[in-house]
């Protein structure tokens, strides 16, 4: 697991694992929720606890930080 973004605003982590498959996606976490989101387009997959709100702040972080999230992907899998 290789953590992308650490405690970004609101306390969200965001994880790439390093054993995975495609398409390119990322784990988000935050006291003990967590979320997981393709990522070309951006796209909920599942959600574990994280409200509505939480979630539309999750996607708003993600659509900034896409092209960095694709680029690391695309390092760690190749």
């Amino acid at each position: 697991m290789v953590t992308i973004l650490h405690r970004q605003r609101y306390g969200y982590d965001v994880v790439i694992h390093t054993r995975e498959h495609g398409p390119a996606h990322v784990h988000v976490f935050r006291a003990g929720k967590q979320l997981k989101a393709e990522l070309q387009p951006i796209r909920i997959v599942s959600n574990s606890g994280f409200t509505s709100r939480e979630t539309r702040r999750i996607r708003a972080l993600l659509e900034a930080h896409q092209a960095l999230l694709l680029s690391e992907w695309t390092r760690i899998h190749g």
